[in-house]
């Protein structure tokens, strides 16, 4: 493994423990960076820039949640308990500590963790979606500038994706990306 594979697995070590979508954004960049000023004719450059986007494909299917519904819109803020005159909210929440019924507070604090949590999990998995087509883009493009539909580009395709860790559904939406005889 090279600095550039380590930097990438050790962004998302990080991003797996405080799900933070910066260190997912920051593994990408890694790997941009690396492919920057490489000659278009390098063939072993674009393995390695095509093996590095199918690690990194794998690493992002493990953090993406197939169930999650980008229509499935969560509240914002949870309604605040009511309470004696001299505590108004000012910005929809009340501070737990002000409220003096600790039956009312044991409820109130679990229930702004828990929106605060789901808030957090639809933002993350907004950004994980917009980071996939953005790598979905690149290696589309990667594909159409530095390789052929030759049979030994398309050997190397096939070689690629077979030691890769995707998904067979993946395998075959990369297949689909490859490029088309040429005239």
């Amino acid at each position: 493994m090279d600095l550039i594979d380590q930097n990438v697995a050790e962004n998302f070590a990080r991003f797996e423990k405080n799900h933070d979508p910066t260190l997912v954004h920051a593994a990408l960049e890694t790997i941009e960076a690396a492919e920057r000023n490489v000659p278009i004719d390098d063939k072993a450059a674009r393995r390695l820039a095509l093996s590095r986007r199918l690690n990194f494909f794998a690493a992002l299917a493990r953090n993406i949640d197939p169930e999650w519904d980008a229509s499935d819109l969560p509240v914002q803020g949870v309604q605040p308990p009511a309470l004696k005159q001299d505590v108004v909210p000012s910005s929809g929440e009340v501070d737990p500590a002000k409220i003096p019924d600790p039956e009312i507070r044991a409820r109130y604090v679990p229930a702004l963790k828990v929106n605060k949590d789901e808030n957090q999990r639809y933002f993350v998995q907004t950004q994980l979606r917009q980071i996939e087509e953005r790598t979905t883009r690149f290696v589309e493009r990667l594909l159409i500038d530095r390789y052929t539909n030759s049979p030994a580009d398309r050997a190397e395709l096939e070689d690629l994706l077979a030691g890769s860790p995707l998904s067979d559904v993946r395998k075959e939406q990369l297949r689909r990306l490859f490029p088309g005889p040429r005239d």
